[in-house]
């Protein structure tokens, strides 16, 4: 616990942690919200704040406030979110190996308690520090665009029923936003394991940080084309394969973003993470511990 306490002290009192707050909420104003159906133009949520007034909103509940937060993982947050949830450990850990300041840490203590410090702290900070740039964007959407009491009855009931196939709404609107958050925590632990895990191999912080950005983006686009032949397959005639559509919904990248939307496959997405964690634990511990010198 006292190793924590350092960690996370080195990590809150750095620029790296608030970055990413700051870096999670802009990209989140960047998803995009609505489409013209006339003009087939797309909006993102800040553009719409410039362009359309209340009275536009409350013609589509594609501007209602929960429809608005929960879009906001779909934008460019999904394609930076390797480097923004590590970027608050990172860098910090990857100077200090270089500099072999770590053997005046390590001598206190036990490499196996640092090691497994760092990593748990590195996680936790990259899933709080997500999180906290989402609930950023949350609570400003929530001020900004309208309501779904806002609109009329039978928009909201129509709404409701729209996404009720894919939502859990047994706990209301709050609860699915909680839902979203506690998502997207995990959303930020579980890639900035996978990111810190290659740090126990490489120390060149840029290239930790944009590999595995390179690998994300290259599982995104498999899994995309994959469900892209199968919809096809079902637009002929066709019966896709139905678990292969499960397992790719499964193992997809961002799954973890849009939780609230898995209703049946929710704890296969959960558990297929948690063994990404631990692999990636495993696999820091030992690359860290089979180094010969504690300082590296």
């Amino acid at each position: 616990m006292k190793i924590l306490t350092v960690e996370f002290k080195k990590i809150l009192t750095g620029y790296g942690f608030y970055l990413c707050i700051a870096f999670t909420a802009i990209l989140c104003f960047s998803a995009e919200i609505y489409q013209d159906g006339t003009t087939n133009d797309r909006y993102s949520v800040i553009r719409s704040l410039l362009i359309f007034d209340r009275n536009f909103m409350l013609s589509d509940t594609q501007f209602c406030s929960f429809e608005v937060m929960r879009k906001g993982s779909w934008g460019w947050m999904q394609l930076f979110i390797p480097i923004i949830s590590a970027f608050a450990f990172v860098p910090l850990k990857c100077d200090e190996h270089e500099a072999k300041v770590v053997r005046y840490e390590v001598f206190r203590s036990s490499r196996l308690k640092f090691h497994l410090s760092e990593i748990i702290a590195g996680c936790v900070s990259g899933g709080i520090a997500v999180t906290a740039g989402y609930g950023i964007y949350a609570t400003v959407v929530y001020q900004l665009f309208p309501d779904i009491g806002d609109y009329q009855a039978d928009q909201a009931e129509m709404y409701r029923e729209s996404v009720s196939s894919y939502i859990d709404f047994s706990t209301g609107y709050f609860g699915a936003t909680m839902i979203k958050l506690g998502g997207v925590f995990l959303y930020g632990v579980t890639i900035s394991a996978v990111v810190i895990m290659l740090s126990g191999l490489i120390r060149n912080k840029y290239l930790v940080l944009c590999i595995p950005f390179f690998i994300k983006y290259a599982m995104n686009q498999t899994c995309q084309k994959v469900s892209s032949q199968m919809y096809e397959e079902a637009a002929n005639g066709e019966t896709p394969d139905q678990r292969l559509s499960e397992m790719i919904s499964v193992i997809y990248p961002d799954a973890l973003s849009q939780l609230n939307e898995y209703c049946s496959l929710k704890k296969y997405v959960l558990l297929y993470s948690a063994v990404l964690v631990a692999m990636s634990f495993i696999l820091y511990l030992g690359f860290t511990m089979r180094r010969v010198d504690s300082g590296e």
